[in-house]
Order: structure tokens, then sequence, then C-alpha cells
């Protein structure tokens, strides 16, 4: 005794695979539709093979890949020399030794020291 859906199985691969699936147009049908099948299989297996080796590959490149030198460090000390230079009241007194200074006490204590103006002759 068998169940209805197992007979109605038994009809679909009667049906199926029934003589005219064995030569003529059905039988061209099923096997060109086979060989589609067997290539696009093939073409994903080979796909993914591709793909799996170039991560490998760019793996690897990264792994072997030399790493670059480090910058140097930066120095504390600028070598870049400032626009200005801050010397003593002693050492501008000795640079500005031959021209007219005028120097002004401060209230701080400090000196105030001002060039004047050459009197030019002629």
């Amino acid at each position: 005794m068998s169940t209805e859906p197992e007979q109605r199985r038994t009809e679909l691969l009667a049906a199926a695979f029934h003589g005219e699936w064995g030569e003529g147009p059905a039988a061209a049908f099923a096997l060109q539709a086979a060989a589609r099948a067997r290539r696009h299989r093939r073409g994903r297996v080979v796909g993914m093979g591709l793909g799996t080796a170039a991560v490998a590959f760019a793996a690897c490149l990264l792994v072997l890949r030399r790493p670059e030198a480090a910058p140097a460090a930066r120095s504390a000390v600028s070598t870049r020399q400032p626009g200005y230079e801050i010397i003593s009241d002693d050492e501008l007194l000795a640079d500005l030794h031959d021209r007219p200074l005028l120097v002004l006490p401060q209230e701080n204590g400090g000196r105030k020291i001002v060039v004047l103006a050459e009197a030019k002759n002629g």
C-alpha cells in the first residue's frame, strides 16, 4: 500500500525518465543542460580557487613586505634660526659702542636702551 505523495512521486519519476528523454530533442536538451551545469560548477570552483590564491598572495606580500624606516624623531631644539636673539644689556652696549645711545632706568629696576639718530654731516 502506497500513500498518495509516494504515488505522485513515482508517477513524476516515470514521466521524467520516459523513453522520449532518452533520444530526440528532449535528450539533446537534457545533455546541453547537464553540460552547462558542469561548466557552471567548474567555473565556480576555479573562481573560488583563484580568489583564494589572490587573497593568500596579498597576505604574503603584506607579511613579507619590509617595514619602512621610521621617520627620525624630531629633536626638541629647532634647527631653524629664530629671527631674533636674546642678549644681555651689556652685550647690546658692547655691540653698539660707537653709536649714540640713551640708557633710561625703568621702575622695575631694568634699563631701556634707545639708539639715537646719528647726525648726518653734510
